[in-house]
């Protein structure tokens, strides 16, 4: 594909969405979302990395994967729990204080941090906390028995209508403030 219009217009291909129902999933009136594809706005081209897992150097440069998404290896995660016979020690409660401990860990790599709020000489332990809270949280679905992609893509439509882009955009306000 030749041009960055060409390119999204594929994107739109393959989710098998017409122009308003694709400025539906941006938040995004037709004629904002039409416009700004044919002026290459920044704006729509960050709309489609992060609603729909759209590589940037494919939009911009048309190259490598169209998708950046890599799928959660939830079924590694649970193969180990089932390797060592843990499953019978997650029960909701224990796997909820744990994610809630993790959290508290990954809180510790800011504690004390005066200005340097970001904790960049941390950024291993960061890493492999957020990594505990993202295993605890794979389990604590296994535990109650739902799917990931499933409630993640309830919750996000419900927060679409709580927070329409034309009233949340750059706004930090709560959606019952907006």
């Amino acid at each position: 594909m030749k041009t960055l219009q060409e390119r999204i217009h594929h994107i739109q291909n393959l989710l098998h969405l017409d122009d308003a129902q694709m400025a539906e999933k941006l938040g995004l009136e037709e004629e904002t979302y039409q416009r700004g594809i044919e002026t290459s706005s920044s704006e729509i081209l960050e709309l489609l990395c992060t609603t729909f897992g759209v590589s940037l150097s494919y939009l911009e440069e048309g190259k490598g994967s169209i998708f950046c998404e890599r799928p959660l290896p939830i079924a590694d995660i649970l193969a180990f729990r089932d390797a060592r016979n843990w499953k019978q020690f997650h029960s909701p409660k224990d796997l909820a204080i744990s994610l809630s401990l993790e959290s508290s860990e990954l809180l510790e790599c800011f504690q004390w941090s005066g200005e340097d709020v970001h904790a960049k000489k941390k950024q291993k332990q960061m890493e492999e906390e957020l990594a505990d809270i993202l295993i605890y949280s794979v389990l604590f679905a296994d535990s109650i028995g739902v799917d990931i992609p499933t409630i993640i893509e309830r919750k996000l439509r419900k927060n679409a209508e709580k927070y329409d882009v034309k009233k949340a955009y750059g706004s930090a306000k709560k959606y019952t403030e907006l």
